[in-house]
């Protein structure tokens, strides 16, 4: 049995090659706080934080999310504290510290954007992942 707990995500969760900014807000306040991610899926996304604690939300906040993909294109959704991650947690091995948002509204058109986005970042790496399994690893191959 491993010691890793279970994973509760029912979406593919992708690595970003560059940070993504997001600017969050708590329901009806005007005050921004801008942050980057690098790790985001259909349902949410995570946020490293070497002090999670410091994170001006909690779990009972509905937060109004604006995440700025690469191509420029702005999504709005609300969300909340999904999960938090601190350092030492068996999950910190994975994830590093830091906090979760679950996505819990968000309109159709910026949910087509988003499955858009990571449909294509996935093509991507795929093609990148099985062109570097076709390269030699350390360029001795044929060598005679």
């Amino acid at each position: 049995m491993s010691a890793t707990p279970k994973e509760n995500r029912r979406t593919a969760r992708m690595r970003l090659d560059e940070p993504m900014h997001v600017t969050i807000n708590s329901m009806g306040d005007s005050v921004p706080y801008e942050t980057s991610t690098r790790d985001v899926s259909q349902s949410g996304f995570f946020l490293e934080y070497d002090r999670p604690s410091r994170f001006p939300f909690n779990h009972a906040s509905i937060l109004e999310v604006r995440l700025t993909l690469p191509d420029g294109h702005q999504i709005f959704f609300n969300g909340k504290v999904a999960r938090v991650v601190n350092a030492g947690e068996p999950a910190a091995r994975e994830t590093g510290s830091g906090i979760g948002i679950k996505i819990v509204q968000i309109d159709a058109k910026a949910e087509n954007i988003l499955r858009t986005f990571l449909d294509k970042l996935f093509t991507e790496q795929q093609r990148r992942a099985s062109q570097n399994a076709g390269s030699p690893s350390n360029g001795t191959e044929g060598a005679a």
